[in-house]
């Protein structure tokens, strides 16, 4: 930090009536919380993301024994008009 970003930051923090040390102790504080936050979010869309491709995977297998039932009519009917 230079002399004249630390005088910044002392006249700003003056103003709000806290020393520097309190100051930054804050917003260490602060930013701990946001990137906490901010973790619990990513959590909690990887679970979301996981249970929607679960979900997908079933749709798409019973997609697929729907598709292999409906060919084989199809078949058993083609081969009962020969």
């Amino acid at each position: 930090m230079t002399a004249t970003e630390k005088a910044a930051y002392a006249d700003r923090v003056h103003s709000l009536g806290l020393s520097l040390g309190q100051f930054f102790r804050e917003a260490g504080a602060a930013y701990a919380q946001r990137n906490a936050q901010a973790e619990t979010r990513a959590i909690a869309e990887a679970e979301a993301l996981d249970a929607a491709l679960k979900q997908l995977e079933l749709s798409t297998s019973r997609t697929e024994q729907t598709l292999d039932a409906a060919l084989a009519e199809v078949r058993a009917a083609l081969n009962a008009q020969r």
